[in-house]
Order: C-alpha cells, then sequence, then structure tokens
C-alpha cells in the first residue's frame, strides 16, 4: 500500500506468497485478496484473506482445501473477482468459482467466514460479472444452452442458495444434446502420497442417439490444471450436433476437486493423467448409445499432450484423431516456451531461473512426453498449429508431424498464421472446425 502523504509504501501481504485480486470494501475498512503458494503447478487452490485497514491484521477467510468428499466445497479456484464484488451489507463478497464440473457464486461473510454457494439447478454454470446494489448480473449457460445474461437480488444473509435468476432477453431454445456426470474412483492406481482422489467425466450425446448408435470423441482438456465445467462450448457443440457424443474428462490434477488433486500429477504426467483419460473411454464405450468402433480423440496443449499419448500409448484404439498446439516432446520444450517452469512443474522439479536442464532432468521430460511412442501410433491424427504460438511453440507439433510422416504413418499438419496457443480468430475457428469434422468422418466410416 502507499501513503500518498509520506510516499512510504508498505506490504500487506505475506512475502512468502503470492497474491492476487486484491478490493477494497467500499467503507474502505477491509481489502480482500486471494493467494497462494509460490512455485507448483500454474493453477492451485487459492486462500481468500482480508486484511484490516485500522488493527493491520491479516485473516485467512478461506483456506485452502485439500481432499474434499463428494459434495462439500472444494476450495477456491477463481481467475477474477468482479470489479464490484461486496454486497451492501458491507461484509459479504460476491464471486465465482470452479466447483468440481461446474462454475458457481460464492458468497463469503468476512465476519463469520461462512461460505455459501450458489449453484445452477439446471446443472449449468453461472459466471457473474457485477453486483451493484445486491443485484447480481451473471451469464448462465450449459453444455446444451448458449449463454445468455440474468439478473438476481442477492438473499439476505443466511439465504444466499435461494437466489432465483431472471432473463434479461429471450435464451436459445435448449439444443437436442442430454448430458451428464460419471464419477470414478480409481482405486486399483491410488497416488502414493495422495491415495485415491476421485475425478469426473461430462458425457454429452445428441438426443436422437437413442435411435442409432453415435460416433464418440474423448475430449481431455488442456492445463493441465484446468477443468472441463458443463458451461456452453461452441466446438464441442457443433460436433453433438453433426451426430458425435462427447465425454469431457477431467483427470485428476483437474482444478475444482481440492488441492490435493491438483498437487497429485506433478511427476507424473503422461501415465496418470493418460490411463484416467483411457478408464473414462473404455467405460463410456460400453453404453448402448454409443458405437466402439467409431472412437476419437481430441484435445488441445495438454489436450494434445494427452491426444498423442493415447494413440502412442493405445495404438489401435483410437480410429481417428486432432490436437491443437500439442505438447509432444518436454525436453525439446523446455528452451524455447515462454513457461519453461512448466515443464520442470509436470516434469516433476522445482524451478527456479537459475534451474540447469541436466541430463537427469531431460531425460526424466522425455519420459513423459509421447514422442517416444510415435513408432506405435496406427491412428491417423490431424495436428493444427497456431504459427505465432509461444507457450507451445510450433515445432512441437511439427516435429510430431515429421516422426509420423518418416515412418509413413497418416498425419495431416495446418497452420495458422495470426493465431498464438488459442487459435481463435475468426477465420480459423471456421477452418478447423470444418477440418476436424472433414478428418473425423473420414476416419471414423
Amino acid at each position: 500500500m502507499w501513503d500518498s502523504k509520506t510516499s512510504n509504501i508498505k506490504q500487506l501481504s505475506d512475502e512468502s506468497r503470492a497474491s492476487s485480486l486484491p478490493n477494497l470494501s467500499p467503507d474502505g475498512t477491509k481489502l480482500i485478496y486471494l493467494d497462494n503458494q509460490v512455485g507448483g503447478p500454474h493453477y492451485q487452490c487459492a486462500r481468500l484473506m482480508m486484511y484490516e485497514m485500522k488493527s493491520g491484521t491479516n485473516t485467512v477467510l478461506v483456506d485452502v482445501v485439500k481432499n474434499p468428499k463428494a459434495d462439500e466445497f472444494p476450495g477456491i479456484y477463481s481467475y477474477s473477482l468482479p470489479q464490484r464484488c461486496w454486497a451492501v451489507d458491507g461484509k459479504r463478497v460476491v464471486f465465482e468459482s470452479v466447483w468440481r464440473h461446474q462454475v458457481g457464486i460464492l458468497v463469503v461473510d468476512t465476519e463469520t467466514k461462512k461460505i455459501t454457494p450458489i449453484l445452477c439447478k439446471s446443472g449449468g454454470c453461472l459466471k457473474i460479472t457485477d453486483i451493484h446494489q445486491d443485484r447480481m448480473l451473471v451469464i448462465r449457460s450449459s453444455i446444451n444452452q448458449q449463454p445468455y445474461f440474468s439478473i438476481s437480488q442477492l438473499p439476505e444473509s443466511g439465504n444466499e442458495s435461494s437466489a432465483e435468476f431472471l432473463p434479461l432477453d429471450d435464451p436459445e431454445p435448449p439444443l437436442d444434446i442430454s448430458f451428464k456426470i460419471l464419477k470414478f474412483q480409481p482405486t486399483s492406481r491410488p497416488h502414493p502420497t495422495f491415495g485415491v482422489n476421485e475425478y469426473e467425466a461430462i458425457l454429452a450425446i445428441p438426443k436422437d442417439a437413442e435411435q442409432k448408435k453415435c460416433p464418440l470423441i474423448v475430449f481431455p482438456h488442456g492445463g493441465p490444471h484446468a477443468v472441463h465445467t458443463t458451461n456452453f462450448l461452441l466446438l464441442p457443440a457443433v460436433f453433438m450436433l453433426n451426430g458425435f457424443a462427447m465425454v469431457y474428462v477431467n483427470y485428476r490434477g483437474s482444478t475444482g476437486y481440492g488441492d490435493d488433486s491438483v498437487h497429485s500429477l506433478p511427476g507424473r504426467v503422461g501415465d496418470q493423467d493418460v490411463k484416467d483419460c483411457q478408464e473414462v473411454a473404455e467405460s463410456v464405450i460400453k453404453l448402448d448409445q454409443i458405437d466402439e468402433n467409431k472412437v476419437a480423440v481430441f484435445g488441445g496443449s495438454h489436450g494434445g499432450f494427452l491426444t498423442t499419448h493415447l494413440i502412442g500409448q493405445y495404438p489401435g484404439f483410437y480410429k481417428a484423431a486432432c490436437c491443437r498446439n500439442p505438447v509432444t516432446n518436454i525436453a525439446g520444450m523446455v528452451a524455447t516456451t515462454d513457461i519453461p517452469d512448466w515443464c520442470y512443474v509436470e516434469a516433476g522439479f522445482d524451478f527456479t531461473h537459475s534451474s540447469l536442464p541436466t541430463g537427469e532432468k531431460l531425460t526424466n521430460m522425455w519420459n513423459k512426453s509421447p514422442m517416444q511412442y510415435v513408432d506405435k501410433v496406427e491412428t491417423p491424427i490431424l495436428i493444427m498449429l497456431g504459427l505465432e504460438d509461444a507457450r507451445v511453440p510450433p515445432k512441437q507439433g511439427e516435429e510430431y508431424y515429421k516422426k509420423l510422416r518418416a515412418r509413413n504413418k497418416k498425419a495431416r499438419l495446418i497452420g495458422y498464421s495470426d493465431n498464438s496457443h488459442p487459435i481463435q480468430t475468426v477465420e480459423a475457428s471456421a477452418d478447423s472446425c470444418i477440418n476436424i469434422l472433414d478428418w473425423f468422418w473420414q476416419h471414423l466410416d
């Protein structure tokens, strides 16, 4: 904090932790912010902190949650706080956070430390954009419902979960897609430190699947410390409207399931996450609505890492694959990416800016990379690259493509100029969607 009269600067937060998103109460007496441990996974469970201006004391309002039970509060996983996040009473703060497979609203009482969730009763997501005079403006969506604005009056303290939302416009009709949550307990593959952490998948199926079996797309998210929620995503919706079922995999290491789950993955990438995805795929193909002979896999970034691992470790299981900006060789990426710490941490090493990639570390990174399985690949794969990507440089996908083609494997490479890690310009989004569908239709029929 800077004192404008004396020009003195005072540190309010713990210097041993990483702090972010400060927000001052309207009366100027309290400052809230989030903090995390320094280093480690990029996205972890956060603490909600409060600094009291008068006393100069810091208080932990919401602590890190390690291993929540099935329906318990899983901790805070939030990228942002609304600029206005305080209730009129001056004691409650309102913000969004991931809660397992949903994005919901958390109301935290700064006096009692009580946490009250507001979750979408239909299973979708609520993203808060503003709260003013206790009126909350939110964006609602779900896998089968395009986003729309709603408004709600924040109920009195203790009754927040009863909030009702009124649409501000006429929402588009829901798509003819149904979805449900699948839960997995990897009892035969416990983590040596954290034990058995439950993980989930979201299965979404076109409603006409009752009349015919659907081809399946297995869809692991990137990160790896991110999450698939039930919010609306355009590309998967297009796939499903073209007859595909999709299973969104929240393997162990995903956010929203407790901090133990997040920390269970570093040092085990290429193994634990791959086996979690394969367990989901092998479970889902047993369902009557799914054609077990038409299974594809699709993912970007770490999802591309998993896509290339899956077709290498389980040759022949997947009949088609597509990846966008995939990590294929961690050892080769560490000197070229803008996040070298990611390479160290996910391979199981601590990172500082003085860290050197020793032979031992590079060997370990290679042993966790999908490139080592290139000889085993049987699945035709479409590789899409943002040519301006500094996060996962295009050479990662190019190298993988060249090694496949040198072995007479079926692969196609498409590069998109003026696109970086997210391939998201209008032209590239449309082109990639059409090419993915065409690739899957070619190789699944």
